[in-house]
């Protein structure tokens, strides 16, 4: 079966940050509508599994690598297709191409099926999956950042309650809600200075309505890495790259 879906976007108003650019938010959110089309497009989108399996898919791992931000009223090109399939997760890449056919950003990206009932890792081999998907190579052949940074409460930054319009499908909080948890913490003035080129998040444990999740940040040397807890529960990690904007 062909692993490739491909789709049109125009970069709407509410999907801008303070330089009419798209937010790092927004990103992960258009990432995340390209793969829910493409997962429908093969019949095994969360509606589905959840219905014949009692499953859902929930990702693991996103990365993103921003060349270009398309502005306003952009159009972007996305194609996401799959690049492996293991036993418990299914490995996938979505690329951003703008009408000249020039790279605009790339996102990798890793999922697995979860039992609704036990919230336990299912078998790809048990859901509603085509036994015939076809792979494709890597375009982004570099593996994901051991995320293993220690934090203490000096990195603390704030607590975020998690309230009902945080919830998805999945009934925990929407993976993009972890980003924009981490998107408060960087300053407008931050933003004014730095562009974005890189931003990785590997999602633990989940979290649901009504807990109270505590951010952390440490800086280093053009990166940032987040921890989001939940008492002591690591809910997600994540590293951002950044660069001057004069460079």
């Amino acid at each position: 079966m062909n692993s490739e879906y491909e789709s049109k976007y125009e970069i709407s108003y509410t999907e801008l940050n303070q330089d009419l650019e798209l937010g790092l938010t927004n990103a992960v959110e258009l990432v995340q509508s390209i793969l829910t089309d493409y997962f429908i497009s093969f019949g095994s989108d969360n509606e589905t599994i959840k219905n014949k399996n009692n499953a859902l898919w929930v990702l693991s791992k996103t990365k993103i690598h921003f060349d270009k931000i398309p502005k306003w009223k952009d159009f972007v090109f996305g194609k996401s297709y799959t690049t492996k399939i293991k036993p418990i997760r299914v490995e996938m890449e979505t690329i951003f191409k703008d009408e000249k056919d020039e790279y605009l950003f790339s996102a990798k990206q890793e999922i697995c099926p979860i039992d609704i009932d036990t919230r336990k890792i299912r078998k790809i081999d048990t859901i509603e999956y085509p036994k015939d998907m076809e792979t494709k190579n890597a375009f982004d052949e570099e593996q994901y950042s051991k995320l293993k940074e220690e934090f203490t409460e000096d990195d603390f930054v704030y607590e975020q309650k998690i309230y009902s319009s945080d919830i998805d499908f999945s009934r925990h909080t929407n993976n993009a809600v972890y980003v924009r948890l981490i998107s408060n913490v960087l300053s407008c003035d931050f933003l004014d200075k730095n562009r974005i080129t890189d931003f990785e998040i590997h999602y633990i444990n989940e979290s649901t309505e009504g807990q109270i999740l505590r951010i952390y940040r440490k800086e280093r040397q053009q990166e940032i890495e987040f921890l989001i807890k939940k008492d002591d529960i690591e809910i997600a990690r994540a590293l951002l790259k950044y660069k001057e904007k004069n460079n």
